[in-house]
């Protein structure tokens, strides 16, 4: 019997060591792609089309504006949240988009020259869909952490 729990025990410690490890990221706080992929799950859940006049970018594939448009979509995200407090998806966006801010320091306000337009709300939303993509891919994106 005491045999058979040895041969157990034995076999489950060479079975855990040999398994294949597993990357654990601390949190999706400390992670972009993650963060991205929230921001878009939530986007393409919001089926709501808020009626108005949307701010967005004339050119999202211009990367040095990134940072003068993420805090454009932040606004206007915060502004649509606060006006329709049953709308948890934008609520979620916006708070994501505020994260990714701390994450990316390639995020931060630059003094290029960033145009914008008016748009409907499905436009704004594309827009912001494809800033969001663009950041994902983005390999220079993460938090730099102490060594310990």
């Amino acid at each position: 019997m005491y045999l058979y729990v040895l041969l157990a025990c034995v076999s489950w410690v060479l079975e855990s060591h040999s398994a294949p490890m597993k990357i654990v990221s601390g949190s999706t706080q400390d992670n972009h792609t993650a963060v991205c992929a929230e921001i878009e799950k939530e986007l393409m859940a919001d089926n709501v089309t808020y009626k108005g006049s949307f701010e967005r970018p004339q050119n999202t594939s211009e990367e040095l504006c990134y940072g003068k448009f993420i805090e454009g979509f932040i606004s206007t995200l915060n502004n649509i949240s606060t006006k329709h407090k049953n709308d948890w998806h934008i609520e979620k966006v916006c708070k994501n988009m505020r994260q990714l801010t701390k994450i990316c320091p390639k995020l931060k306000l630059t003094g290029h020259n960033c145009i914008t337009e008016k748009s409907n709300f499905s436009k704004f939303k594309e827009a912001l869909q494809s800033v969001v993509i663009s950041i994902e891919g983005w390999k220079s994106c993460k938090r730099i952490k102490g060594v310990l």
